[in-house]
């Protein structure tokens, strides 16, 4: 009879194990849905399920399937992100100085630690109220005419404006997004984007809050220039007309999303823009409780 840690402990595993990510000790414990357990705990139940076959263990790393494969391609993405968080950051710094950025979140693969070599860098950017789209705009024809329109440099596919900073979909997906998001500007709305989704901890209690150095908040002389002239009727119309052509462009393109998916995947408000044609969001769902099933009958236990 397992105990419940032993049973979240081994559904955690099994979120990673969709990415074929193995986790340490430490790290089990701060994706843990439950918190009253300490990390000695967690590494002596840890243990137990190993000692009893239903886990594996290498070197410091446990996972559900017995591949070192995993642990020698998760320690190579984690050097080689270690270099391109470095660059992140330089991007970072640059696209703060666009009208109306006023923070930038590192999420995705980079924000675990980890990169591949055709790995897309990913941002969310908070934006002014009343100028998401003209701050999708700006970035999104730099990006296009100086850039390539390469993925690898950034790929910013979430914008939201700093009055709407928390997040409608609410499950371990989006919870682990959030955790383990990087601010690398505006720490005020990223403190603020924190407190908004504190439902978070009702997935993960023990994950701590990411707290580092961030870039300087110093505006630049074509950000000011910029906001000076579209503060006003003219900024209204360019917003509303940036956001029509997008949201058309979005919709021609992906056409053969059904609504309720498409609604999900290409948000396009005032207040939000998600930018999401992998929609993995939905995939890593689906697979979670597909993998949670045949652990299920596989251990012949009750883990849902």
């Amino acid at each position: 009879m397992l105990s419940l840690l032993s049973k979240n402990i081994i559904k955690t595993l099994a979120y990673y194990d969709i990415f074929s990510y193995p986790l340490k000790a430490e790290e089990i414990y701060h994706n843990l849905p439950v918190n009253h357990c300490s990390t000695a705990e967690v590494t002596s139940e840890l243990e137990q399920l190993y000692n009893n076959k239903l886990v594996c263990r290498i070197n410091d790393f446990y996972l559900l399937q017995n591949n070192p494969e995993f642990v020698s391609r998760r320690l190579k993405g984690n050097s080689l992100c270690e270099k391109k968080i470095k660059s992140a950051f330089r991007m970072s710094r640059f696209i703060s100085k666009f009208p109306y950025v006023r923070a930038i979140f590192l999420t995705g693969s980079i924000s675990k630690g980890y990169m591949e070599k055709d790995s897309d860098v990913d941002y969310l950017i908070v934006t002014e109220p009343g100028r998401l789209w003209v701050a999708r705009l700006f970035l999104t024809l730099f990006k296009k005419i100086f850039l390539l329109n390469s993925r690898k440099v950034f790929c910013i596919n979430y914008y939201i404006d700093y009055n709407h900073l928390e997040i409608e979909e609410k499950n371990v997906f989006t919870a682990t997004e959030i955790a383990t998001l990087i601010p690398t500007f505006g720490k005020k709305y990223y403190d603020e984007f924190y407190s908004r989704n504190i439902w978070i901890k009702n997935f993960f209690p023990n994950f701590p809050k990411r707290n580092n150095k961030l870039i300087d908040n110093k505006s630049s002389r074509f950000q000011k220039s910029i906001e000076f002239l579209l503060n006003n009727r003219f900024g209204d119309m360019l917003d509303d007309l940036a956001m029509k052509i997008f949201s058309n462009a979005t919709r021609k393109k992906f056409n053969y999303f059904d609504e309720k998916d498409f609604a999900l995947a290409f948000k396009a408000t005032k207040c939000e823009s998600k930018y999401h044609p992998k929609f993995f969001q939905k995939k890593v769902l689906i697979s979670l409780d597909q993998k949670l099933i045949q652990l299920q009958q596989k251990l012949n236990i009750t883990l849902m």
